[in-house]
């Protein structure tokens, strides 16, 4: 008993110095920046072709494909504020949504080869501003994306709502969000991307040319430029005090007392 009490004694006395000690303070605002690319497609060239070439990823950031019936081709574009899908700038913790880049489908009537799927890659480094902190390690969100150029003409794939439009599947590879935590708080990233939500039955089967359900994605007009914003949000919640522990230890020695008081 006399060592069960040692250890009970020196595990709450080092928790009550963690759990005083621990303070460290919300990182309130972060410098990002991100780069995004599309890692892999198909079919490849030349029935699409690449273009841009983001620095960081060395792969494209634009996709063209078809031949042209008298409006051009039609692509898949990723831009950001710096160009070549680069962006950066600065984003509150629990504040409002920041823009990372748009996502560009041109939508034209075209003949022959189409894209059918690709995969789009995004790089996020952030850095605390408030309070000042060095860069955390990068994290890597990966998209993969299934595509349906409908046909041009009065045989729509998929029925209204959304006849005749091209349809965009995109599931996430990974998480739409990654957790990570930092001194006292845990902080959760996350890319959102407008007009993304779930697609009907019809669609998604049409998309994978067999039975589907449950599919996300959003669908794109018919000769026009459909353009898509992405952008991120960073949540943080404190992580609970180790108080659960200092009261374990606590009520131990309540333990140890209240049965040595009966064996005396």
């Amino acid at each position: 008993m006399k060592a069960l009490k040692k250890i009970i004694t020196v595990l709450t006395l080092s928790t009550l110095g963690f759990a005083f000690t621990s303070n460290a303070a919300l990182i309130t605002d972060w410098g990002y920046n991100v780069d995004t690319a599309f890692t892999g497609f198909a079919p490849g060239a030349p029935d699409v072709t690449p273009d841009n070439n983001n620095v960081v990823w060395g792969a494209p950031t634009k996709l063209s494909w078809g031949t042209s019936t008298g409006q051009g081709q039609s692509f898949l574009e990723v831009a950001g504020s710096n160009g070549n899908g680069n962006s950066s700038g600065i984003v509150d913790t629990n504040g409002a949504a920041a823009g990372t880049s748009t996502l560009t489908h041109q939508n034209f009537p075209i003949t022959g080869s189409t894209l059918m799927n690709a995969v789009l890659e995004s790089r996020l480094t952030l850095t605390p501003n408030t309070p000042p902190g060095g860069p955390l390690p990068d994290l890597d969100l990966m998209f993969q994306i299934n595509f349906l150029e409908t046909s041009n003409d009065d045989s729509c794939e998929v029925a209204s709502p959304v006849p005749c439009n091209d349809i965009f599947v995109i599931d996430p590879g990974g998480p739409f969000s990654q957790m990570f935590i930092l001194d006292d708080y845990s902080y959760n990233v996350e890319l959102l991307v407008s007009g993304l939500g779930p697609l009907s039955d019809d669609a998604c089967s049409a998309v994978f040319m067999a039975p589907t359900t449950g599919c996300r994605g959003f669908t794109t007009v018919e000769g026009l430029v459909n353009t898509f914003d992405v952008s991120m949000r960073i949540t943080a919640s404190p992580i609970p005090e180790p108080s659960t522990i200092l009261l374990l230890g606590l009520a131990m020695f309540g333990v140890v007392a209240n049965t040595r008081s009966k064996r005396s």
